[in-house]
């Protein structure tokens, strides 16, 4: 765990980000909480989505199902 924060660095409001993922990812705000912090963005206000980020086909943004309902097409999950 150590390695991780080690070889990463930060980019957003306290994300860690190691060197591999700073190319699949980036950083975007919430739509559901507009930044303020809720449970699907972690409590951090920002999501990371896939490059280049777009908001989510179904619902324009909004939030929904799809998108997990953060507002952004292909947010990172989880576990990946």
């Amino acid at each position: 765990m150590t390695g991780f924060f080690k070889a990463g660095k930060s980019d957003y409001k306290g994300i860690f980000m190691t060197e591999s993922e700073d190319n699949k990812y980036e950083p975007a705000v919430c739509a559901h909480c507009e930044g303020m912090g809720c449970l699907y963005c972690n409590k951090t206000g920002c999501v990371l989505v896939a490059a280049p980020k777009r908001q989510c086909l179904h619902c324009e943004g909004v939030g929904c199902i799809y998108c997990g309902f953060t507002g952004w097409r292909k947010p990172k999950g989880k576990y990946d």
